[in-house]
């Protein structure tokens, strides 16, 4: 059985249509969570309605705690052998689950995933579902922990599909007592921890999570973004145990690249950077990254100027 765990907070205009496509999988060996986080609207109700009409459907109605809060709520009632996220206000593919559930089973692996889209608002996202149709998903292939692990650490667009966790499917051994934390990128902090137990995954190449672009999205300045991800990833360094050094040489690389982009954002970021430098400066230099890793990083951080002008050089204006 899937346990699906679905954190509810202010998405009424967009919950039915999320439970609904849940509901509608073709996988049906499901129960599905559905944790109202204290929603000031309609939500409540909207979860109870569900609740009354399919009793694969269980409800939590808690306080306000916050994404993390809600998706713990939902992990400690789960039963399922397996563990899926889905946000309140996205919709799935009806195949989704079964892809999922059929890959992880199809060997020794520890999670399954399939890609996520992004459509605009709610009528537009789920129309798109409405005419994904045929989905092509015999197109897999093998996530060792080795990649796990080093797309967690980068920066790139591509690597954010490996951030998320809506996305995938887990084993629940693998989930173990492995609750989200309240921080910046709470997806990303999460899997820094699990990835450690990881033998490997599996990867479906096919778009079968459609993720809205809602209108009022409160979108973030660049300088609060770049000190939650310097945040994000000092503290995914810190998850990292000791005895996996190349995992965390890979996590450095990634924060002292933004660390150089916060020191420029404002005093209190720059503040915060030099700190975070100053304690991971030694490791950094002691780390499995190679010397001219090294000395690039140095020359980044300590002589910016220098850094430019030799990029210049090296690939011209």
């Amino acid at each position: 059985m899937i346990s699906v765990i679905v954190p509810i907070y202010k998405v009424e205009d967009y919950l039915v249509a999320c439970v609904d496509s849940i509901l509608a999988s073709t996988y049906q060996d499901i129960e599905l969570i559905l944790v109202d986080d204290g929603s000031p609207d309609n939500c409540a109700k909207i979860c109870d309605d569900f609740a009354a009409r399919d009793n694969r459907v269980k409800v939590i109605h808690q306080p306000n705690m916050g994404l993390s809060g809600a998706r713990n709520s939902g992990l400690k009632i789960a039963t399922g052998e397996y563990i899926a996220f889905v946000d309140g206000d996205d919709v799935i593919h009806p195949r989704m689950l079964e892809v999922l559930h059929d890959a992880i089973i199809s060997g020794d692996y520890d999670f399954s995933m399939i890609l996520g889209v992004m459509v605009q608002d709610k009528g537009i996202g789920y129309d798109y579902v409405g005419e994904a149709g045929e989905i092509d998903v015999q197109s897999r292939r093998v996530v060792s922990q080795h990649e796990y692990m080093s797309r967690l650490a980068d920066l790139g667009v591509d690597a954010y599909q490996y951030h998320v966790i809506w996305n995938k499917l887990y084993k629940r051994s693998i989930v173990g007592d492995h609750l989200f934390r309240k921080v910046a990128s709470e997806d990303l902090e999460w899997s820094s921890r699990i990835c450690v137990d990881v033998k490997q995954g599996i990867l479906v190449e096919a778009e079968m999570y459609y993720y809205i672009q809602r209108t009022s999205s409160i979108m973030h300045a660049d300088d609060e973004r770049n000190v939650a991800k310097m945040d994000t990833f000092y503290t995914c360094l810190k998850n990292i145990p000791k005895e996996l050094p190349q995992y965390r040489a890979m996590m450095l690389k990634a924060l002292y690249s933004v660390i150089f982009g916060c020191r420029f954002e404002n005093k209190e970021a720059n503040a915060k950077a030099r700190t975070i430098y100053n304690e991971t400066k030694a490791e950094m230099l002691h780390s499995k990254l190679s010397l001219s890793r090294k000395l690039r990083l140095l020359i980044f951080y300590h002589f910016p100027a220098l850094y430019a002008y030799l990029l210049k050089l090296r690939y011209g204006s």
